[in-house]
């Protein structure tokens, strides 16, 4: 399971790096079962004695999104650990229509919607990532952190979490809904890109339709330069 991937290696650097104040769980077994509408996955990870955050906890949950976004991927391709389809609210219902091996697929398709909608704009996501490519927290609710006495807190839940361009954790904090997510985007400090108005506009293309295969290379091949 990406999401038991993903986790792991989150606890594994943060752990190795001891990364203060953040924390998370590491994993034990992840599995998954049969079901008639889609199959439904099991983490098995380490337990805590903490208390959920709270709505008033934004400067605790920002304090542990920043030093989640310094996490480096294992690999130059973009999405969960393991690869599988980019989670992300750039996307309509958060997931990408295919998986992206490679950055440059990734700014192709995002250009390629440009294209589509005849708007002369472009992105170039790859400059973006010359060190390679960083945690990407979205779904930042209190919910998915807990928290110590110490004010240590422990991300739990990576579901929404993958490996990208630094860029596109602005654009989550762009498209953030939720008075937390919004408050918690206001404290962490994190890279700005040029291009992060752009990409917040190409989203918004996929919007209408529903779907998030809208400017993808091998189907709209024929608007492309």
């Amino acid at each position: 399971m990406a999401e038991a991937l993903t986790q792991d290696w989150a606890a594994r650097d943060l752990n190795a790096n001891q990364r203060p104040p953040c924390g998370s769980l590491g994993v034990y077994n992840a599995f998954s079962r049969a079901n008639p509408a889609c199959p439904i996955g099991y983490i098995v990870m380490e337990y805590i004695d903490a208390p959920d955050c709270d709505e008033g906890d934004d400067q605790l949950v920002a304090r542990a999104v920043q030093t989640l976004i310094c996490i480096q991927g294992p690999s130059s391709a973009p999405g969960p650990v393991g690869g599988g389809r980019v989670i992300h609210n750039f996307s309509t219902e958060w997931t990408s229509a295919i998986t992206y091996y490679t950055v440059k697929k990734l700014q192709e398709h995002m250009n390629g919607l440009f294209k589509y909608m005849g708007d002369t704009r472009r992105v170039d996501v790859e400059a973006d990532a010359p060190d390679g490519l960083r945690l990407c927290p979205c779904d930042i609710t209190p919910g998915n952190f807990k928290k110590y006495r110490d004010g240590t807190v422990v991300a739990l839940d990576f579901h929404a979490t993958c490996f990208l361009p630094p860029s596109f954790f602005a654009v989550a904090m762009e498209k953030v809904m939720g008075i937390f997510a919004w408050k918690v985007s206001n404290l962490v400090s994190y890279p700005k890109s040029n291009d992060v108005a752009a990409m917040v506009a190409a989203s918004y293309v996929l919007v209408p339709y529903g779907k998030n295969d809208i400017g993808q290379l091998d189907r709209f091949s024929f608007y492309l330069d």
